[in-house]
């Protein structure tokens, strides 16, 4: 197998916009399917996509497809990714991993009993910015790190989209800090590579009249001792300074500005005791999602070994879990109407 038959499993704006052209443009995939019971997805794709409406119909054809993507709420992940290994598939499936801590563990459970390839989609991993952090901290130029900082937040009212589900307690599993959070915790992890052993959580309902949380600060300690705080919102105006990652050594600071989210770009800017600054050189044109395929490709194709193993991915999904549930009570109404 030279080349990775993929199936998109679900396709809103992420798969869409953002997946589909990197596979489209990874020479190690092409895309063989995209399964959405919305007929208005599926309007428009090649000649050469399969295209259904269900997944079971998808996997009783499987025509020649080896893997998939795997990008619909969050409650249906355990469901799909059980069956598409089950089908002989390898799955990448979108990020947080299930709705509760038992489904995540299953679907570990699964793909440790399967044959299969299994990944999360953490697309931020992959974003060129990040990788040459990571380089620079593997090569101790900031000296001893001490803090890291993460803020990384967006606007997201009720009527976002027809369907809302990210603000749906039973399909996403919670609001913001479910959503956002996750991406920070493996950043930190996958940029120092060091543990986050215990994390805190203060969440909050502070603007938008939905169930779930629009906000939250998760403060974390790493094996090395460093310390990590990570804001999180639904609450920002699109408009403000909303995505920004600061990393603290004795020698130099890192301040990173919109490098976090799906697109490629931002800035990198190196900052010395003496207050001198140098940007850091990255590819500010290639996809963190072209990236991810790639790598995703080369560890089913090439038996390449992947920056992060499932098993760091329900690690720190069982300790945001236990964040989320013995975290301050969330206030159940909204502090201000939103504007």
């Amino acid at each position: 197998m030279s080349i990775l038959n993929i199936a998109i499993v679900g396709f809103g704006w992420v798969a869409r916009d953002y997946m589909y052209p990197a596979i489209q443009a990874c020479p190690l995939t092409q895309l063989a399917a995209v399964c959405s019971p919305n007929p208005a997805d599926l309007a428009g794709l090649p000649e050469t996509v399969a295209c259904y409406d269900r997944l079971d119909a998808m996997l009783q054809d499987r025509l020649a497809i080896d893997a998939v993507y795997i990008a619909t709420p969050n409650y249906l992940h355990r469901e799909q990714t059980e069956a598409c290994l089950a089908a002989g598939l390898h799955v990448l499936c979108e990020k947080p991993l299930a709705t509760t801590l038992e489904d995540a563990q299953a679907m570990l459970t699964a793909a440790q009993a399967s044959q299969q390839v299994y990944a999360t989609a953490y697309d931020q991993r992959f974003h060129p910015a990040h990788q040459a952090i990571r380089t620079e901290i593997q090569a101790g130029t900031l000296g001893t790190l001490t803090q890291v900082k993460i803020d990384y937040a967006c606007w997201l009212p009720v009527d976002w989209v027809d369907d809302n589900w990210r603000i749906e307690q039973h399909k996403a599993g919670g609001g913001a800090i479910i959503d956002l959070a996750p991406h920070g915790l493996d950043l930190i992890e996958t940029l120092l590579d060091d543990r986050v052993v215990e994390c805190q959580l203060l969440g909050q309902t502070a603007v938008h009249a939905y169930p779930v949380d629009d906000g939250g600060v998760l403060m974390a300690k790493l094996t090395s001792g460093v310390l990590a705080t990570l804001h999180v919102g639904y609450n920002r105006p699109d408009a403000y300074p909303r995505r920004r990652l600061e990393i603290i050594g004795t020698q130099q600071m890192l301040v990173a500005k919109n490098t976090m989210g799906q697109d490629p770009g931002g800035e990198v800017t190196l900052i010395n005791t003496q207050g001198q600054r140098q940007a850091l050189a990255f590819d500010t044109q290639r996809s963190p999602f072209l990236n991810q395929i790639t790598a995703f490709a080369d560890n089913i194709l090439q038996h390449t070994t992947p920056i992060r193993q499932p098993e760091d991915d329900l690690r720190l999904y069982a300790l945001l879990d236990h964040a989320l549930q013995t975290g301050l009570p969330l206030s159940p109404t909204p502090m201000k109407a939103a504007v």
